[in-house]
């Protein structure tokens, strides 16, 4: 019995300790996020006609490992704008390209404003480029795999799309199913980075805790 109550005692200590942990390293990693410089491209050709969206970046941060991007797109044309594309091209060290992105934009009409919020993992991403798109090139050629994209038509250089379907992974849902594994890769990871994080003198009174109780 007394080992059982010593045993959980040490579950408890470290699960406090992993919670506290994580409470005090969410406050270091906000602030540890950065602004992000960019430009924004609004004309594009839709039907066949020149049109231009006005599109805002309300807020653009990253960190060494992620980061997000807020923008606005308002239309201030005559023309509802059925099916569009927000591309976000991601660049680290202000000239290295990290990752492109597409956003889908649905029934926007005149007058009509809309948010979009792109989350993205990278590494020292500090720049980006937005531009409005007709079409989505590769849409049927790239699927997610705990929680990253993949093009099939661009794998390290080559071209898998022959052996691989993307469009038929996607239609079977196994991007719900990878994003499972990608919440615990996700937790697995956010253990690591706060391990890392955690001075050494936080382990070394956790020690000290457990070898009093010891």
């Amino acid at each position: 019995m007394g080992k059982m109550q010593t045993c959980l005692t040490y579950v408890l200590i470290i699960v406090g300790f992993f919670f506290i942990s994580e409470f005090l390293s969410g406050k270091l990693i906000e602030q540890m996020y950065v602004k992000m410089n960019g430009n924004v491209q609004e004309n594009f050709t839709y039907q066949g006609q020149d049109i231009a969206l006005d599109v805002e970046v309300i807020d653009a941060k990253a960190t060494n490992v992620n980061g997000y991007i807020t923008v606005r797109v308002t239309n201030n044309t005559d023309v509802t704008v059925d099916k569009a594309y927000l591309k976000f091209d991601l660049f680290a060290k202000g000239d290295i390209k990290a990752v492109s992105r597409y956003m889908e934009v649905t029934d926007l009409k005149p007058g009509e404003h809309k948010d979009y919020t792109l989350k993205f993992r990278a590494g020292y991403v500090d720049t980006y480029k937005v531009a409005v798109k007709e079409d989505f090139p590769d849409e049927d050629y790239i699927f997610e795999l705990f929680g990253y994209e993949f093009n099939t038509r661009n794998f390290l250089g080559m071209d898998i799309s022959r052996f691989i379907n993307a469009k038929a992974i996607k239609e079977a849902g196994f991007n719900g199913i990878t994003s499972i594994f990608s919440f615990f890769g996700m937790v697995a990871h956010r253990f690591v980075v706060i391990a890392k994080t955690v001075p050494w003198w936080g382990y070394l009174g956790a020690l000290a805790v457990i070898a009093g109780i010891i």
